[in-house]
């Protein structure tokens, strides 16, 4: 009798509203150092950002369990892209919520400093500042299937300050702070265009058989818009050390889901990788190993990609400032 090794399902998040193979549900909003918040009403608003995956891939893989003599293995995996958003409707999504955000602060009974106190500030002027959009392209995507790409915008008028080694705000944002006695706070949302998943359209599968055992594959993706998990607000006040945490983080735990198509997905995988996947399941079933990757394009219909979003944008706006208030 064959040995099953059962259906692997993988998939990039883990949603709140709908998780796969999640146990518990994500809180909503994730806080640190709540009482860092306390009591401080007037804030400086620094850098603010929205990037937008534009192309993102995910991948299965099933094996012989720990210690099986079996070298066995199926690895499937599916790549998603987004097409028909120009830049001018991520320009207007970015714009809107920031001024949702300003609103929402405001009405929480928080008060902006000009932005001049920023300018003028010495630590401030040090930083190194990038254009807006800022777009990140996959390397060597014809050999490894690509990376992430996605694109930044800052609000209109605006740079992007330029980030440290892992994505880190750089020394002179915690300096300012410190020398201004006032909180910096900074706002960085990523939103995705597909479930890997959950609510599926298209699935990418890879089986082999050999010595008797069976693995299978499988990712799947669909259509939806999110403002991901790690997404949030950084509260600065002045620089961390080994005795001092003057500083808050707010971030959205249960991404911030708006379900449903706002476009037209089709199956973009080349002649090329399909030749490749017909090939690999042929030679697994001589070496036990079998790969296979599938291309989708999702062309959206910029107005309700715009119109999801936005709702999106809104709702993560609305539980970061919910959850300042409460702190303060």
């Amino acid at each position: 009798m064959k040995k099953i090794i059962p259906l692997v399902l993988l998939s990039t998040f883990l949603f709140g509203c709908a998780g796969v193979g999640a146990k518990k549900q994500a809180d909503p909003v994730l806080l640190s150092n709540a009482e860092v918040i306390a009591g401080k009403r007037q804030l400086l608003l620094g850098d603010f950002r929205v990037s937008f995956i534009t192309f993102d891939k995910s991948s299965a893989k099933a094996e012989s369990p720990m210690f099986s003599s079996d070298s066995g293995y199926a690895r499937s995996t599916l790549r998603a892209k987004l097409a028909g958003v120009p830049d001018s409707v991520m320009q207007e999504l970015t714009d809107a919520a920031y001024q949702d955000f300003v609103s929402k602060l405001k009405a929480n009974g928080y008060s902006l400093a000009d932005g001049s106190v920023l300018a003028a500030n010495g630590e401030w002027q040090k930083l190194d500042m990038e254009a807006s959009p800022k777009k990140i392209t996959s390397s060597f995507k014809a050999i490894t299937g690509g990376s992430q790409e996605s694109a930044t915008f800052a609000p209109s008028g605006n740079s992007l300050i330029k980030m440290s080694i892992g994505k880190m705000m750089p020394y002179q944002v915690y300096s300012a702070a410190n020398e201004l006695g006032m909180p910096i706070v900074n706002v960085n949302y990523t939103v995705h265009f597909v479930y890997f998943g959950s609510e599926t359209d298209y699935k990418a599968n890879a089986y082999t058989d050999i010595k008797g055992a069976e693995y299978s594959a499988e990712v799947s993706a669909g259509q939806g818009i999110q403002v991901v998990p790690g997404s949030g607000l950084d509260f600065i006040m002045g620089v961390t050390s080994t005795f001092s945490h003057p500083n808050a983080e707010i971030r959205i735990g249960a991404p911030v889901v708006v379900p449903g198509p706002f476009g037209r997905s089709n199956d973009a995988t080349s002649g090329f990788q399909k030749a490749a996947n017909t090939f690999s399941a042929v030679m697994g079933m001589v070496s036990g190993g079998a790969s296979s990757a599938k291309d989708i394009d999702i062309t959206a219909d910029p107005d309700v990609f715009a119109a999801n979003a936005k709702k999106a944008l809104f709702e993560a706006n609305q539980r970061l400032t919910s959850a300042l208030a409460a702190a303060k």
